[in-house]
């Protein structure tokens, strides 16, 4: 027996909630705008899981005062055969901008996909599916970027999928580099899936201690707001002369605070991209030539 447990909520939490609910140990997720449904096993007590939900959903609420975060949930008992069926029949292959799908293992892309590159991600234990904004304008992104024979380092890669779409859009190489062991796990199994397994290397390890003997022409960082200003020297640091570090995972109204980094550190700030309530944002290396 499976449980699901279903939760509306704003937003500006989802991802940090999907992370919480990983952490707490449910075997996958759907997404909606203002909705999670994420599965547990029988052995989970869901009383004291709903319990801990609203504890930790009061502490995001007080951490973040200027937001406003209500949320209901509700918890429905499903055999095993209907679980995995259930789960499963509602994921579908995800157009991303003009060339890439991302496509779990067990659906075949249909003729109205036909020339998309193909990106085989699994639903898992990690972040980075492609159906969250913050996924989708990096996913975007690269593809208006010169990666032909670029090195890619993805900082904070949780299924790996930036960098494996990087390398199958021309990147020579990626280096994926994460905290939590599952997310190197399924970064690893999504590159073999990819054919990316010989031209990708996933650890893991955080930006200050990174220690790759070379520089990288793309930085990705789909990461929360703080971690990416508490590593941003680490960041720019990687990059070779005249490469671009591309960050998302930053709310619309955090804008200002990411912008002033530009300034902080002597970087180039180059563009600005929007979805819903998300941004992305592309920065350049100072000692470009």
């Amino acid at each position: 027996m499976h449980y699901k447990l279903s939760i509306r909520y704003n937003d500006w939490a989802r991802e940090a909630l999907s992370s919480w609910l990983f952490d707490q140990g449910c075997s996958g997720i759907e997404e909606d705008e203002d909705r999670i449904e994420a599965w547990f096993s029988a052995e989970h007590s869901m009383d004291q899981l709903r319990a801990s939900l609203d504890s930790y959903l009061e502490s995001l609420a007080e951490m973040h005062p200027e937001q406003l975060l209500s949320w209901n949930h509700r918890v429905e008992e499903h055999a095993d055969a209907d679980w995995n069926s259930e789960w499963k029949s509602h994921w579908q292959a995800l157009p991303s901008g003009k060339r890439l799908l991302v496509c779990p293992s067990w659906i075949e892309p249909g003729a109205e996909h036909e020339g998309r590159i193909v990106l085989r991600v699994d639903p898992g234990s990690a972040f980075g599916t492609g159906t969250h904004e913050t996924t989708g304008l990096l996913l975007e992104w690269l593809e208006d970027l010169e990666l032909e024979q670029a090195n890619v380092l993805d900082a904070g890669c949780g299924t790996g999928i930036l960098g494996i779409a990087a390398l199958k859009l021309g990147a020579g190489f990626c280096w994926g580099i994460d905290i939590e062991e599952e997310a190197i796990t399924a970064a690893r199994e999504n590159a073999e899936a990819n054919g990316c397994r010989t031209n990708s290397h996933f650890k893991v390890d955080n930006p200050r201690l990174l220690n790759t003997g070379f520089k990288f022409e793309v930085v990705l960082a789909n990461i929360q707001r703080s971690v990416i200003e508490e590593f941003y020297p680490d960041l720019i640091q990687a990059l070779a002369p005249g490469g671009r570090l591309l960050v998302s995972g930053i709310l619309a109204e955090e804008e200002e605070r990411m912008r002033a980094l530009a300034g902080e550190y002597d970087c180039a700030l180059e563009e600005v991209r929007r979805r819903g309530e998300w941004i992305a944002l592309c920065y350049t290396n100072p000692d470009a030539s």
